[in-house]
């Protein structure tokens, strides 16, 4: 009976795998170069979703900054979605940080008397906090974690001006592949 289990642990591993590069070659065709691609913090949601970051060289040969994706399973196909802008709901919807984008949303208009913060988007299949860290002390990029409702948080800034925030959050998604929300400095989540 183990026997059984173990190989049908296997199996489902080896579909995920498959579904991951059927994914990845989908995803692929959106950059100028497919065969550049490179990936970092794919995660498969409950519902067999597909969700990370993805880049590749230009025509020029230079890497592009990561943008992010996710991959809808609708039976045996998946629907891609590429974030054209950074801040794309229907993949925080699926991917995490839906709620933190549309609280970042309803503040834009907001001063920021304390300054600006870059949250770093937290979500199932995220990821260990001590990765992220590591990640971004790697890159010499300055980060605090905060605990809010018993939960690590990791905040780049704050930062005097809203440009400077949004260039941050622009940095770390160009090299690390990490998705960020800006929002005011002691804001209510």
């Amino acid at each position: 009976m183990r026997k059984v289990a173990v190989v049908m642990a296997v199996l489902a591993l080896a579909g995920c795998d498959n579904d991951a590069e059927r994914v990845h070659k989908q995803v692929a065709e959106h950059l100028d170069n497919p065969k550049t691609a490179k990936f970092a913090n794919v995660r498969f949601n409950k519902q067999g979703d597909i969700c990370g970051q993805f880049r590749g060289k230009d025509a020029a040969g230079v890497f592009q900054p990561y943008r992010s994706y996710v991959a809808i399973k609708q039976g045996d196909d998946y629907q891609i979605i590429i974030d054209e802008t950074g801040g794309d709901l229907r993949i925080r919807e699926i991917c995490g940080g839906a709620d933190l984008q549309r609280r970042a949303d309803a503040l834009a208009d907001q001063p920021a008397p304390e300054g600006w913060d870059v949250e770093i988007i937290q979500g199932p299949n995220m990821g260990a906090l001590s990765d992220m860290t590591a990640r971004l002390i790697e890159k010499q990029i300055p980060s605090s974690v905060v605990y809010r409702d018993g939960k690590p948080v990791v905040l780049l800034g704050p930062y005097p001006t809203k440009e400077e925030a949004l260039a941050s959050k622009n940095d770390v998604m160009a090299r690390l592949g990490t998705d960020s929300v800006v929002i005011q400095h002691g804001a209510e989540r």
